[in-house]
């Protein structure tokens, strides 16, 4: 079983501070202590939690001065410090502390604790991913560079080009980094009893990611990946019931995609419908040969769209 995370709580909304205790030690190692800079501080340090919760009520601006210290020990210390509570008094917080927050999640009717908690463990999760592709491609950039330097017969050209394969590779996986928090930093850990059924759209294009979330998003829960290698690290620790999967991306394709599902025990029972927009018979047999669930061909029709994922999640 994987090692829960780490949350400590601390703010004046006790009511939510008992409802993560009561409702969330299946999902999470939870510790709760008082809103002084100091208590804060040791605990950070011999807690070691993966974030900092703080369930606001009525605090004053004075009660939070002593944020802006206990982010840069956060920050020093890999964790984030996330803000929870009803909609209003968050409101209040982020008119009086802009940008203190490194994420508000929101209580209210359609939100329960429940649902909190799977959008604190999904940002979490994206932020772990966010911090791991930084890290090996901050290696891979320094590899090209000790490459070049190796390599005297090169070292004019070659390093340079080097760095600066590296530093576009690095726009791009952060660019992707980026939209993964954005489009998946909503959905819960795991359904509850009567949540909506959850889909997973690849595609490197981010207009097309916005225009299925806009046709889907009434009636089920979607979460968007910008690659190929954001879909299977988001596949790691998170659930969906199907996978709408871009044939054609640049980098890993999603033929090359779907076969690490088909190989992966846990994934290999998740439909799969490829997004194409090639529409010659010898490329269709191509990917119909793959047999995923079905395939639909771009530009995509929103009705065809909403009737494939009907037919197939309900």
């Amino acid at each position: 079983m994987a090692e829960k995370r780490k949350l400590l709580l601390c703010g004046a909304n006790g009511s939510l501070i008992s409802d993560f205790f009561e409702q969330l030690t299946d999902r999470f190692e939870i510790l709760s202590c008082s809103s002084r800079e100091e208590d804060i501080r040791g605990h950070l340090k011999y807690y070691d939690p993966e974030a900092l919760v703080l369930c606001v009520y009525d605090e004053k601006r004075e009660e939070l001065s002593m944020l802006g210290r206990i982010k840069e020990q956060l920050k020093q210390r890999g964790s984030v410090l996330i803000v929870a509570g009803d909609g209003t008094k968050c409101d209040d917080f982020e008119r009086m502390m802009p940008r203190m927050a490194d994420y508000v999640v929101r209580r209210g009717r359609a939100i329960n604790c429940q649902m909190m908690g799977g959008q604190i463990n999904s940002y979490l999760d994206t932020m772990s991913m966010f911090r791991m592709i930084k890290k090996e491609e901050k290696r891979d950039v320094n590899s090209n560079v000790s490459d070049a330097v190796s390599s005297p017969a090169n070292s004019h050209s070659g390093s340079v080009t080097g760095k600066g394969r590296g530093k576009d590779k690095l726009d791009d996986i952060l660019a992707a980094a980026a939209q993964a928090v954005e489009e998946m930093a909503s959905m819960p850990a795991q359904r509850t009893p009567g949540e909506r059924r959850h889909v997973l759209v690849v595609d490197d294009d981010s207009s097309m990611l916005r225009m299925i979330k806009d046709i889907l998003g009434d009636h089920y829960d979607v979460a968007a990946a910008i690659s190929g290698k954001v879909a299977l690290k988001f596949l790691e620790s998170r659930r969906t019931d199907l996978i709408l999967l871009d044939y054609e991306m640049p980098g890993q394709s999603g033929a090359e995609v779907y076969e690490k599902i088909l190989q992966n025990p846990a994934l290999r029972h998740i439909p799969v419908v490829f997004l194409t927009g090639v529409s010659d018979r010898e490329r269709i047999a191509a990917v119909l040969a793959m047999r995923p669930r079905g395939y639909l061909l771009k530009p995509i029709d929103s009705e065809r769209l909403k009737k494939t994922v009907e037919e197939i999640v309900g």
